[in-house]
Formats: C-alpha cells, sequence, structure tokens
C-alpha cells in the first residue's frame, strides 16, 4: 500500500555475464533505493562462453553467494548450467516476470541508480497500467534540457527509451512484441513513409529503421527482437508513448568497450557518440513526487533539443536516407526489388575487386 492505495512493486530484471565491477556498482545502487524492501530482484547469471570471462563470472558468482541482499522484499539468482547468450538469458528472465508478476523493470548490468529510482518506476508503472498509449517507463533520460509545463517531474513523449532501467507491462508485451517480431513493424515501411510517421522520430531512429527496412535477415536482428533500438522505433510507428523523467534516474557506465552492442567512448564531448556518460548527472533525492505533464505541447521542441545531442552525420544517415527515397518514390514492394539488385551488384563488385 501507498498512500492508502494499490501499487505495483516490479520485480527487476537483470540479466549479466562478467562485468563484475559494473555489476556491483548497480546492486549496491539499487540497494541503497527506498524502495528496496518492497522489490523482488531477479538476476540471470549466464554461464561465460570462454575462459576470458571466467574472473569476471567468478566474481559474480562470489558477491550473490555471500553477499547481504536482505534489504530487498526477495532476491533470486538463475545461474545458468549452459552459455544462454545475452538474448536468451535476458528473455529467459522476462518469461518468468510475464507469467508471475503484473509489470516488470528491466536493466542492463552497468548502470547505478538513483535512490528514488524504484519508487519513480512503480508509481508509474501505477498510474498509466489501463493507459492503452502508454508503453513504457525509461528510467534513463538523456542529458538534454528538457521543456515540460512547471513543477513537472517527468513527462510523456514519442521518440526515445533506453534499455537503461526500462519498465513494461504484462498486459501490453504482445502488443509490441507481436509486431516487432513478426516483422511486421519492417513492413510497415510503406505506410511510415506515406503518413509521415517518419516525422515522429529522431534522426538516429531514422537511420537504424530505415537502413534496416528494405531487408528483412540477419543484417536487421536488432529489429526482431524487443531491444531498445527496435521499441523507439516502435513508438513512432505506433503513435505509442514512454514516461521518462525530467533528471535521469540512471547512470550508464557501458561505454568502456566492455559491453556487447555499446563501443568505447573516451571523450567528454557534447553529443551522443562522444559523451561521457559515466559523469552524467542523476537525480540524488531520496524520494519521488509523481508530477507528470501529459500534456504533449512540447513534443517538437523535446525532440529537436534530443537530435541536436544525438547527431548524426549526412555520410551516416546516407544509407537510410536512400532507402527511404526508393520507397517514397517506387512504394515498398518495388523499392525492395530495387534495393535487392542494388545489394546484388555490390556484391558482385566486391568480388570483382577482391
Amino acid at each position: 500500500m501507498e498512500n492508502g492505495k494499490d501499487i505495483y512493486f516490479a520485480p527487476v530484471l537483470i540479466p549479466t555475464l562478467c562485468r563484475s565491477k559494473h555489476f556491483i556498482r548497480l546492486m549496491e545502487s539499487l540497494k541503497r533505493n527506498t524502495w528496496a524492501k518492497y522489490t523482488d530482484v531477479y538476476v540471470g547469471l549466464d554461464y561465460p562462453p570462454a575462459e576470458k570471462y571466467r574472473q569476471g563470472w567468478q566474481e559474480i558468482c562470489d558477491y550473490v553467494d555471500h553477499g547481504d541482499f536482505s534489504c530487498f522484499a526477495k532476491f533470486v539468482v538463475f545461474k545458468r548450467d549452459e552459455n544462454y547468450g545475452s538474448a536468451r538469458n535476458s528473455s529467459h528472465l522476462i518469461e518468468y516476470a510475464y507469467e508471475h508478476y503484473p509489470c516488470w523493470i528491466r536493466t542492463d548490468d552497468d548502470v547505478e541508480f538513483s535512490p528514488n529510482f524504484l519508487e519513480f518506476e512503480d508509481k508509474c508503472l501505477w498510474e498509466y497500467r489501463n493507459d492503452p498509449d502508454v508503453m513504457f517507463v525509461s528510467g534513463y533520460s538523456y542529458p538534454v534540457k528538457w521543456t515540460a509545463n512547471e513543477g513537472a517531474t517527468c513527462f510523456k513523449q514519442n521518440f526515445t527509451l533506453s534499455a537503461w532501467g526500462l519498465g513494461f507491462w504484462a498486459s501490453k508485451k504482445n502488443i509490441y512484441s507481436s509486431y516487432i517480431k513478426s516483422g511486421e513493424m519492417l513492413k510497415d515501411a510503406g505506410t511510415v513513409v506515406k503518413e509521415k510517421y517518419y516525422e515522429r522520430m529522431i534522426d538516429s531512429c531514422f537511420r537504424d529503421y530505415f537502413a534496416s527496412a528494405l531487408s528483412y535477415g540477419s543484417q536487421t536482428s536488432l529489429f526482431l527482437i524487443c531491444s531498445d533500438v527496435a521499441l523507439r522505433a516502435y513508438l513512432a510507428c505506433q503513435d505509442k508513448y514512454c514516461i521518462t523523467p525530467m533528471i535521469s534516474k540512471v547512470r550508464n557506465y557501458g561505454f568502456d568497450g566492455t559491453g556487447e552492442y555499446c563501443t568505447a567512448i573516451e571523450t567528454n564531448g557534447e553529443h551522443a557518440l562522444d559523451f561521457n556518460y559515466s559523469t552524467q548527472e542523476i537525480d540524488t533525492s531520496e524520494t519521488f513526487d509523481f508530477r507528470p505533464d501529459d500534456s504533449l505541447q512540447y513534443m517538437e521542441v523535446n525532440k529537436q533539443a534530443l537530435n541536436a545531442f544525438d547527431y548524426r552525420s549526412g555520410e551516416d544517415m546516407k544509407p537510410a536516407r536512400h532507402n527511404f527515397q526508393l520507397i517514397k518514390r517506387y512504394g515498398l514492394t518495388l523499392a525492395k526489388v530495387i534495393h535487392g539488385v542494388e545489394t546484388f551488384l555490390e556484391n558482385k563488385l566486391h568480388v570483382y575487386k577482391s
């Protein structure tokens, strides 16, 4: 009970393997959360696929075997006896949560949480549980000066989210999951162009989506699983929303070259590709006052602010813009044929040159 009414206390799902320093930092920050006592925590500890991962894996084993986790309502570790790989390891946790809970929080293992992260997630997951247009609650917020109604502590938007502490509802899972995993989202590229849904995307999302829109094979694997790359595009394609805090509840340390997807960033620039995420300011308050801005009146202002931060060069955008123009001019079916011919000729030329 919270303030005399029921509320969801979402479990936290943490897939991990060997990044012991990151994982321990995450767990210690989660312990400091004021709502840790209400929270069940599930760790999916994968088995090392090679000897080089064993030391870090063993350090995590020692930590979870001998650490004190009594601050949580429940602490469970699924130790894999074979290597699952990151996707299967994460999926197993989600399937378990789907069967046992009305909602959950999934996070990468390389983050640090604010003391009010759990309270933020739980309050938002409760408040928007019956809203069919709000699909996710993102604990991470980019280092952008957001515009919102005075006093707002979070806002609704449809152009970004992050896997660094993301809240889900079981009742809404199949809606986005089937749309993405079936490939339907990519097959909707013609509609996305015709109806101008792409205008909801920031440039990096536009690049990821349209670079993959004409090829559904292994090149588009991130669009056939529910990664944050796919979920970000889903928001635009289906006009759905995510709740985001004005000040981030999460700091990321994963841009050190240790992760599967994030590359190493060694500079202290002002844009997404050179920003030092490990120094980002996050909320230090122990409590969260739920004061949302659901008005959407600043949507375009905030989208452009994030677009300026998450800048992509013209050269980087070139393949996506080419595919976009093909779809716009010829329609999706003929554009796929043209793209296939272009790809075939490029491969033949590459073989000839080599």
